[in-house]
This record gives C-alpha cells, structure tokens and sequence, in this order.
C-alpha cells in the first residue's frame, strides 16, 4: 500500500513538472497507476503514451458530455457549455505542445443538451437548442452565431465552403463557413460600410433578400436524421432514420444528389474513406457502397453487402484493408474491405473504440479494454480503464484516446520498434562489410574528406574445446 500511494505522489509530481494544471488534477484524476492511462501499463501493451491533459471545467458540478476527434484538434464539451480544443499534432517552432489546452469557449447557458463539435479546417462548430456556434480553429475566436429554427439533433461539420447542421424532425441546414463574405450587398460596395468586417450577417441575409448568395438555407433530407452528417467528396453524406443514404455533392455548376437504400436503419457511425463508405445496418447487413461512375453519370451502389452472424453492435472500424464490427454478446468479425470476404471471428464481446497499428481495441463486457489482433484476432492485452469510462471511438486516426467524465484525457499511440525501421536497399548486411564505395545516407552527395569503408575484418576464432 506505501509503494501505491508513493508511485501516485510521484505520478502528480511528474504531471506539475510536465506542464500540466495540477491545481485541476483532484485525487480521483491522478490515480492512473495500473490503468491504460499509465505509462509503463500502456507500454507493456505496445502503446506509447503522447500526452495527457486535465480540461479545464468545473468537474464538481458538470461531466464531460462528448469528445470529437479532428485533424490536429481534440474537441471536449461539457454540460456547462464549455468548448475546449486540445491540440494533437506535433510542435513546431513557436506552436503549442501536443496535448496543450489551446482554447475554451462556452456556448449558452448552463443546462440543456448540448451537441458534440463538429470540427474542420479551419472551424469547430457546436450547436445547442436553438443556437449554432463557430469558432476558429486556431484560436477559438468566435466568427459567427446563429438562430436556428429547430434545435440540432446532430454534430454540425463543415466540408468545402459549407456547413451542415442536421435539424429535429427534418432537414438538413446549409450555412457558409464565411457568411459574409462575397455577398451581393458587400461586392456593390466594394467592403465599405458594410458589417462584414465587424464579423455579423449584413441585412439581406437577416432579411432573406435574393441579393445575398450565402445565406443559409434548409435541403430536405428526405426524412428525419438524427445522426451527424459526414464530409464526402467535397460535399456531405448523411443516413436518416429509415436507412437511406444522401449524398450531395458538387458536379460541375450545381449541385448532385445522390441516394441510396440500406433496406434498415443504421447502426452506428459511417466509415468513409475517399468515395467509399461503410455501413452496418440493424437487421444485420455490412455492405460496401461506392460512388461508381456510368458514362459519367455518378450515383452509389453496393459494391458487395453480407449478412452478419449476428446483428451488430455499433458501427465498423477500418484499418487498411481491415473491416472490424463488433457481433455483441457474439463477438467480433473481420472481412476484407475489398471484398467482403470473412477473415476471422473473435468471442471478446464488446465496444470498438479504435485501430492502433496491427490492433483493433474494444471495451469488453467488464468494462476492460482489450486488444485484438487485425490479422488474425487473437487476443492480446487486457488493461483495467479505471476513470477513464466516457466512450470515445475514433474513427478518424490510429490514436486511443481515453476520457473520463470529469475531464481527463489521454492519447496513446502505437510504439515504434527499431525492427519496424526498413533498412536502405544498399545497406551493408548486419554480419558483414559494406559494398565498396557505400556511403551512409545522412553522407551521400557530401562525404567526409578522406572516408573510407572499413574493412572486413576476420571472424575470430572459437575455442569449443569442453573443460
């Protein structure tokens, strides 16, 4: 028990000299010893722990609600209308450290639902009640708020010059990621005199007037969604309650709608990649569907679609040419992503959280998470989630990251290994000289005055005489 409590001192001491808030830190938070959050635990399971960070909120009297995961951005928000976005990709010069609080906003009033972040290239957009927030990326400035009619039932994602908000009942709302920029009114008066600058909606858009190209509009979702759309191929892809899938994408200068019928409503978040997409359905379907081009006249169709063993159990994750669903209390299968062709099946029952590497992870059962090979699903590691119960699933990067509800997060990547590292193809062999005239490849195009390879030299000799 002293060795317990000495590491967990020393666990808080390493995280105030990391950086991190340790007056944010309660007793609850610093008890990762023996958790996946642990370093040397997560190390055993081939991960490395990149960065570990409190969100800064009050976790006394509100929880983390939902996490999302973008490029170079971690989005949490609370129930108390706090938007904080961590940063994920690496420093460079005069950036802020992986794992750094970059910002925190608050959206409404405490109280209320309140919907994950939609995050993109340049903007993380929330929406609660009737409210639609946008912040810079960056910097978390707000660039604009909108009144919407309904209140949102899903995350808001922008993609190309756009963003979409799914609505209660129906509809999907069309809004500009820059809605003052370019309008009629702004381009008469060559900027001047108007509110663009001041970052507020000019008067034609308040007033719906035909003269402002970029106001917001409803697109009918052809029924009710209650999902998050998905960027896809410079538009927007989203599933309704009913099973159908819409695309509608940008075709030369208008707008192509593109649908397509699951027969089932879906189960769990689509896997898009490309102009590929993946979905489980709940009367057991895992189908493939492509956007395949006719004597170029696009529009999806299923490229292969199988019936599960069993119904799944939340939506499929990919790695490379690896489609994994989880069965439920059946367990796990993998297909081939190409084909469909099944792969091999598991008995670990549970959630999919995410791929790292040649592994799949899950939540079992006992609220463990455990570690699946891609390859051949045998199962690896087992490690103990402590805190750490938000669900998470990344669908977006090979990262494992761990929420608790009162703000802790962690990221764990998999490990790289010295044998993982591919030689040069001219490289010397491990157990004999280099070829003449190579030279190291840091050197190659510049080598040393007077470098030489060295010289094979004898093996030495063995004594295998017994004593």
């Amino acid at each position: 028990m002293l060795r317990l409590v000495s590491l967990c001192i020393g666990f808080v001491i390493g995280l105030a000299a990391a950086g991190m808030p340790s007056g944010g830190v309660s007793a609850g938070q610093s008890l990762l010893c023996g958790t996946a959050g642990d370093e040397l635990v997560a190390a055993r399971a081939g991960l490395s722990r990149e960065w570990v960070v409190q969100i800064p909120f009050d976790s006394a009297g509100w929880r983390i609600e939902h996490v999302s995961i973008g490029d170079g951005l971690v989005v949490a928000v609370s129930g108390d209308g706090g938007v904080h976005a961590v940063q994920t990709s690496p420093a460079t010069a005069g950036s802020p450290r992986a794992g750094s609080v970059l910002w925190s906003q608050r959206v409404g009033r405490p109280g209320g639902p309140v919907q994950p972040a939609g995050i993109g290239p340049n903007l993380v957009t929330v929406g609660r009640d009737l409210d639609l927030y946008a912040f810079a990326s960056a910097d978390g400035r707000q660039q604009w708020h909108r009144v919407l009619g309904r209140p949102a039932s899903g995350a808001a994602i922008s993609s190309g010059d756009w963003v979409y908000g799914p609505l209660s009942a129906d509809g999907i709302e069309r809004t500009a990621v820059n809605p003052v920029a370019g309008s009629k009114r702004e381009v008469d008066r060559e900027g001047g005199g108007t509110n663009a600058r001041a970052g507020r909606w000019p008067d034609s858009a308040a007033r719906g007037l035909e003269e402002n190209p970029l106001r917001p509009i409803s697109i009918d979702a052809g029924g009710r969604v209650e999902s998050s759309p998905v960027p896809y191929d410079g538009g927007v892809l989203w599933c309704t309650t009913d099973g159908t899938l819409v695309a509608n994408v940008p075709a030369e200068s208008e707008w192509k709608r593109m649908e397509f019928d699951l027969g089932a409503p879906l189960v769990g978040p689509l896997v898009v990649r490309g102009t590929t997409i993946f979905a489980a359905t709940t009367n057991g379907d895992l189908a493939r569907i492509d956007d395949a081009p006719e004597k170029d006249v696009h529009d999806l169709s299923a490229t292969w679609n199988i019936v599960l063993p069993a119904p799944p159990d939340g939506g499929p994750l990919l790695s490379g040419e690896t489609l994994v669903v989880s069965l439920g209390d059946e367990g796990t299968l993998a297909v081939s992503a190409a084909t469909g062709e099944h792969l091999w099946r598991s008995c670990v029952a549970g959630r999919l959280v995410a791929t790292t590497g040649n592994r799949v992870w899950c939540v079992d059962r006992v609220g463990r998470l455990v570690s699946l090979d891609l390859a051949t699903g045998m199962t690896s590691e087992w490690m103990c989630l402590g805190s750490f119960t938000l669900p998470v699933t990344n669908t977006f990067s090979e990262r494992l990251i761990l929420a608790s509800p009162d703000g802790l997060l962690v990221s764990l990547a998999p490990r790289r290994t010295t044998s993982a590292l591919a030689a040069p193809a001219d490289a010397p062999a491990a157990d004999g000289p280099p070829a003449p005239g190579w030279t190291p490849p840091a050197e190659r195009g510049a080598p040393a005055p007077g470098w030489r390879p060295p010289a094979a030299e004898p093996a030495a000799a063995v004594d295998r005489t017994e004593t």
